[in-house]
């Protein structure tokens, strides 16, 4: 088992964050250009404790890659954290905590951390979710900037 954690610093308050972070439009929005998961295309209601689901991840949007099964653990709306227990494909463990938490006025600190377990590809594994995650913490940052700052959009702005 191997952990990656990753954080960024977003300049919304943590409320606008956390109530984006419970949507699978989120997420297919985060990984657009990666890859994607149709079977989410479409879903409006956000994530409940306990929903269970596999469906086909595909990678760059063409490539059926493999079934990926995930387990929503908890969704707390007090310490603004989601849980879930994934895996698929060569991933065994795909333990994936999100979190959200302010650090300012007007500012707040996401982050990521992964427990990957993937056998002996494990450390392949680890690198690929660390370019993942980065990926998605840059387009956290450009949701934000579209439709997350406090004085609104940035298209509504002179």
């Amino acid at each position: 088992m191997k952990t990656v954690y990753l954080e960024t610093e977003l300049p919304t308050d943590a409320d606008r964050v956390w109530g984006a972070m419970q949507y699978a439009g989120t997420f297919l929005y985060l990984c657009r250009g990666i890859f994607g998961i149709p079977a989410l295309s479409g879903r409006t209601e956000p994530m409940r404790i306990g929903e269970r689901g596999s469906a086909w991840l595909w990678g760059l949007h063409l490539i059926p890659l493999y079934r990926h099964t995930i387990h929503v653990v908890e969704v707390d709306e007090e310490s603004r954290t989601v849980r879930t227990n994934e895996g698929g494909g060569i991933l065994r463990t795909w333990n994936h905590t999100l979190h959200v938490e302010p650090i300012g006025d007007r500012r707040c600190r996401y982050s990521d951390r992964i427990d990957i377990d993937a056998g002996f590809l494990t450390p392949v594994a680890a690198e690929a979710a660390t370019a993942i995650f980065r990926y998605r913490q840059r387009r956290w940052h450009k949701l934000v900037d579209k439709h997350l700052l406090p004085e609104g959009p940035a298209y509504t702005r002179g």
